[in-house]
């Protein structure tokens, strides 16, 4: 494995050693026995810590048992390193793992502005030994935490002076702090206006695979729906009757640009896009996530195809816990015309932003055509659902401040 060495306090020990021997010869020459051995010994302890300084860690590899772990705030979680030495120990030494902040021992309450924790221990290990070292972290913020150096300081056994060694190669390790989960706190109904496959009592469509039983014949029913053995065992004719069904599918848009003055405005957008998240996952309810932050491709910002269950839950949660509000980002409403041109948007529309005129226009031309909420609820961390408006239908049409 290969190490960056940092020496320093090696010329004194090469002075020291030059300064004994002449006083050894000295000595020697005029016959001066005890003193002699005093400068020979000095000298041979001083040859030692210079040998043993030029060999220690050139035979040290370290491993990380795992390459990735996924925890969600306040959880603990341990980093383990697995250390194999050479034949020459290290003694004394100090091991320092710089790591992003979104993990921190749980003793740690301070806040790194830096955005980088050092975490220090005690690392001494013998010659052709292992070693094992568990350090317990806890989530302490949503994002992504990698482990960016490795560095172990062994100082010098005899005067001052150490030896640095930093690791000079790839890392495969990081730990991914899910958002927190709360729940939405309101309902996401179906569209009685547009076929899919959940079931309604009232509704345009019907699933022609779930018959539900029979009526009797009107003269507006088509030939192909009448149920002849039911006819014939009722001795009238018999229509089938079939699940009523509309379609639920939802696409989540989050504005990534931060509202002036707004404090910890992208973390509770995300915290919010979590909730709606969570609620699509225990309904089973397919959606997709539009984010506006630039990425390569076809699409200049993150977009995660529609999905549904546990698996979609999966992905959003990863997604959201490597995004950043450092990541450059696109105007929103080019986002939400990029998507309105491209036909990728299905009849629900949830817009997660604040306060903005240009955006609040365009929601208001897609309730035209989209059922579209406009949610900024996390500015006040209140619910506002329990007075939103609703149209005369009585579905789940209506749209937030808009």
């Amino acid at each position: 494995m290969k190490w960056i060495r940092y020496e320093h306090g090696f010329r004194s020990i090469h002075q020291g050693m030059a300064i004994t021997g002449v006083f050894f010869i000295y000595a020697f020459v005029y016959l001066q026995v005890w003193l002699a051995a005093c400068f020979a010994a000095v000298f041979a302890m001083l040859a030692f810590q210079n040998v043993y300084f030029s060999k220690v860690g050139q035979h040290l590899s370290v491993t990380f048992r795992a390459k990735q772990k996924r925890i969600l705030i306040g959880e603990s979680e341990e980093l383990i390193l697995e250390f194999e030495n050479g034949k020459v120990p290290v003694w004394n030494g100090t091991l320092t793992i710089s790591m992003e902040d979104a993990v921190a021992p749980s003793s740690d309450d301070k806040k790194h502005y830096s955005g980088i924790y050092d975490l220090t221990v005690p690392f001494a290990i013998g010659g052709n030994k292992k070693v094992e070292i568990r350090i317990p972290l806890e989530g302490k913020k949503r994002g992504m935490s990698r482990v960016t150096r490795v560095m172990l300081e062994i100082p010098h056994l005899f005067g001052d002076g150490f030896v640095n060694m930093e690791l000079n190669e790839p890392i495969y390790y990081q730990s991914l702090v899910y958002p927190k989960v709360t729940s939405l706190g309101r309902e996401l109904k179906s569209s009685p206006y547009k076929p899919g496959e959940t079931e309604q009592k009232q509704s345009l469509f019907q699933d022609e695979f779930q018959p539900i039983g029979t009526r009797d014949y009107i003269p507006t029913d088509r030939f192909d729906q009448i149920h002849w053995t039911a006819s014939a065992r009722m001795q009238k004719l018999q229509t089938k009757e079939f699940l009523p069904v509309s379609s639920q599918s939802v696409v989540l848009m989050m504005n990534a640009i931060e509202k002036d003055r707004g404090f910890l405005d992208f973390e509770k957008k995300v915290e919010r896009l979590v909730s709606y998240a969570d609620y699509c996952m225990k309904n089973d309810i397919p959606y997709s996530i539009a984010i506006n932050i630039r990425s390569f491709g076809a699409k200049p910002y993150l977009l995660l195809p529609s999905g549904s269950g546990k698996v979609q839950f999966q992905k959003v949660m990863v997604m959201l816990a490597k995004i950043s509000d450092k990541h450059a980002k696109l105007p929103f409403e080019e986002m939400l015309q990029h998507m309105e041109r491209h036909g990728q948007l299905p009849q629900t529309v949830v817009l997660i932003t604040h306060e903005n005129d240009r955006v609040k226009a365009l929601a208001k031309q897609w309730t035209k055509r989209y059922e579209v909420i406009l949610d900024n609820s996390y500015e006040r961390n209140e619910r506002i659902w329990d007075n939103q408006h609703m149209k005369k239908t009585g579905t789940d049409s209506a749209y937030l401040n808009v």
